[in-house]
């Protein structure tokens, strides 16, 4: 378990180091970052999570982690580039706020999928929920995006 949880915050801290360096500041990369890191997070635990050994498992949850934090940080990042100053720090609350509403949903929802069928069975079932939802993102942000990348950076 310390393991797991070990390789989680190394992906977790260098994800969002790695995906900063494509963005350079043009909100539309952002979104299509973070489209993409949702999606290779879901794909990574799916696999993940059907590895026969421990250290075969760790190497996969540290990579889902690379995609799971460059998906939080950039879409942080995306709303401090976009919201008011005057309002700011209530946005990013309110962001927070559903964030830690969902982990404490998700968590619990999938330990109850997991004592009815199966831990690898519920991490399967939730990186596939994750993945629907990741290509529904990328799909309905699509127009967004090309409009963001015509537009100028928003730093340098």
């Amino acid at each position: 378990r310390g393991l797991l949880i070990g390789v989680r915050g190394v992906g977790t801290g260098l994800g969002p180091l790695i995906a900063m360096r494509y963005t350079r500041g043009q909100l539309g990369k952002v979104l299509l970052i973070c489209g993409f890191a949702s999606l290779a997070f879901s794909g990574f635990y799916l696999v993940g999570a059907w590895m026969p050994t421990l250290w075969l498992t760790a190497i996969f949850v540290m990579l889902a982690h690379l995609g799971g934090g460059a998906q939080w940080t950039l879409s942080s990042y995306g709303l401090q580039l976009r919201s008011p100053d005057h309002i700011r720090g209530r946005i990013l609350a309110g962001d927070f706020a559903l964030v830690t509403l969902m982990l404490s949903l998700t968590s619990a929802l999938a330990g109850l999928v997991s004592e009815y069928f199966g831990v690898r069975q519920a991490i399967s079932g939730f990186a596939c929920a994750a993945a629907i939802a990741s290509v529904i993102y990328i799909r309905a942000t699509k127009r967004l995006r090309t409009q963001l990348l015509l537009q100028p950076n928003v730093e340098p």
